[in-house]
């Protein structure tokens, strides 16, 4: 009669381990297909005010991956609610949308900056007068500042020159 117990409590035992380990490999196993089987997209997000763009399945996993297509860099003050956490098919409609993003952003600063420095232009011309007169006059040590000054104004006024629309014929 003992042999007979034995067989059905090591049947049980292993019934009960069956049950244990079945539902932990499943549980795995759907992690495992959720990560390779479902499409992958990217998104931009910000870690540190640094931003990444990640390839996964949603923004929020801790298992996407860094893309290689954009080097981090820091954002640190802006605000991109428009991009980050937005789904893009594929890397190089992310990165289009990125790079309209700060052209976008390039051109309004740089035309805010062109008016300032317009107004700096006049005092620079005229401190850049009063600099070669005192030069000429024998003050030591204005060479390199009046060497700053013309290189900013030859500067400024390249940006000008090219602002200006095309004079129609």
């Amino acid at each position: 009669m003992e042999q007979s117990g034995l067989p059905f409590f090591r049947q049980r035992l292993i019934g009960r381990k069956i049950v244990i380990i079945l539902p932990v490999i499943i549980i795995i196993a759907a992690i495992i297909l959720t990560f390779t089987a479902l499409p992958k997209k990217y998104y931009f997000t910000v870690r540190a005010g640094d931003l990444y763009l990640v390839r996964g399945s949603s923004s929020g996993w801790v298992f996407s991956q860094r893309s290689s297509a954009l080097e981090p860099f820091s954002v640190k003050g802006l605000d991109l609610k428009g991009i980050t956490g937005v789904a893009f098919k594929t890397q190089d409609e992310a990165m289009n949308v990125l790079r309209g993003l700060f052209q976008k952003r390039v051109q309004e600063e740089s035309e805010a900056l062109l008016v300032k420095e317009k107004e700096l232009a006049n005092a620079y011309s005229d401190l850049l007068r009063d600099m070669s007169g005192a030069k000429a006059a024998g003050t030591p040590g204005l060479e390199k500042n009046i060497e700053v000054l013309k290189g900013w104004l030859e500067i400024h006024n390249a940006k000008v020159a090219s602002a200006m629309p095309a004079a129609k014929s």
